[in-house]
């Protein structure tokens, strides 16, 4: 593998605290009260957009009251353990890093030059791009195209299955990272739980 496409929130950082302190208080701003184990597994299973519409909420004005919290509290997400050495690995050994996120692509660069990362990525791709968010995969087509990318050296990194149907609708192999071990049924090339896994996948 050559082309590491990765997902950002739950693959790259530890960003699902911070997220679902902001989520419970959004939902609680618009009277829903639900178990936040329950939320946690809705979101990883399908997405904050499912759980939004099978609540009957409306997106924008939900969105908004919960972008305002997780602002707040963005600053204090951190990598996971594995992320620089695994980045950094891939990168000498000739891999190159692209980020397809549903933060902004400012945002998302603000955390990388923060934590010394963004020097090892090449290309962001975030909400403010323009594109339709996964599992639609245009905004891969659009890397993969750009860089002149083989599809057949190209792998989707990712914690939901969104991320995996992303890679699939791309015809790219895929990494489901399943740190949870949450009761999901994802179809992905690879499983791994930990993100060190990754090089021994491949001889490069």
């Amino acid at each position: 593998m050559k082309n590491f496409i990765w997902d950002f929130d739950g693959t790259l950082y530890d960003t699902y605290p911070v997220m679902m302190d902001a989520l419970m208080k959004a939902l609680e701003h618009f009277q829903v009260h639900l178990d936040r184990s329950e939320v946690y597994k809705t979101i990883k299973e399908e997405s904050i957009r499912y759980l939004i519409h099978e609540q009957k909420l409306e997106e924008t004005p939900f969105n908004q009251v919960f972008h305002y919290y997780e602002k707040r509290i963005l600053t204090e997400s951190y990598p996971f353990n594995d992320t620089k050495e695994t980045l950094k690995s891939l990168k000498l050994r000739g891999g190159s890093h692209f980020i397809l996120t549903h933060r902004t692509v400012d945002a998302t660069c603000q955390l990388l030059k923060r934590d010394s990362l963004n020097t090892l990525i090449t290309d962001i791709i975030g909400s403010d791009s323009g594109y339709p968010r996964k599992p639609d995969p245009t905004s891969l087509n659009v890397f993969i195209k750009k860089y002149g990318m083989d599809r057949r050296e190209t792998l989707m990194i990712g914690d939901r299955k969104l991320d995996i149907n992303a890679g699939k609708n791309a015809q790219v192999a895929t990494c489901f990272y399943d740190q949870d071990h949450l009761d999901i049924t994802v179809d992905a090339t690879y499983v791994i739980t930990h993100l060190r896994e990754i090089p021994s996948l491949f001889h490069m």
